[in-house]
């Protein structure tokens, strides 16, 4: 190994590496962390600008400099089996195996969702009932107001 001038840069046989001494580039050195989170504690700009120089060079994980990044071949999932209220097309359930149970399943799950919306109905039918009945009790509340107010003498002043 030989030391040159630019003692930044290490020749050994026809690989450069580039850093302090490091054995490897994916490694942080105790005086690395130390420093970015004294950056972030003390302004946390100095703390991103130090992230970011240790991705520029190459150095945020083993063969960053070299290859993508490890989340580069992520692909989102596919949620196109769902439906507006979150749920999955098939209820969320994978299927078991056996057309026949499966077959049961669905029915039984279209029996308790015609079910909910039965419910549901039935819940709107009886708000709809308690509405009424104040309105009702309202109104018999503001008549008997009426009432007294026109029966009663009007209030002399001396």
């Amino acid at each position: 190994m030989t030391h040159t001038a630019s003692a930044g840069f290490e020749q050994n046989g026809s690989t450069q590496k580039r850093g302090c001494g490091l054995s490897s580039m994916g490694r942080w050195s105790a005086w690395e962390i130390g420093a970015m989170v004294a950056g972030f504690v003390v302004f946390w700009p100095l703390g991103l600008i130090a992230l970011f120089l240790k991705w520029k060079n190459g150095e945020m994980w083993k063969g960053s400099a070299d290859t993508a990044a490890p989340w580069a071949s992520f692909k989102a999932p596919d949620l196109s089996g769902w439906n507006w209220k979150g749920q999955a097309s098939s209820y969320g359930f994978a299927g078991s195996g056996n057309a026949a149970f499966d077959t049961y399943k669905r029915e039984q799950l279209k029996r308790l969702d015609e079910e909910r919306r039965r419910l549901e109905d039935e819940q709107k039918a009886f708000r709809d009932f308690v509405e009424r009945l104040r309105r009702a009790k309202d109104q018999d509340e503001f008549d008997r107001f009426m009432n007294e107010r026109r029966a009663a003498p009007p209030a002399v002043n001396e």
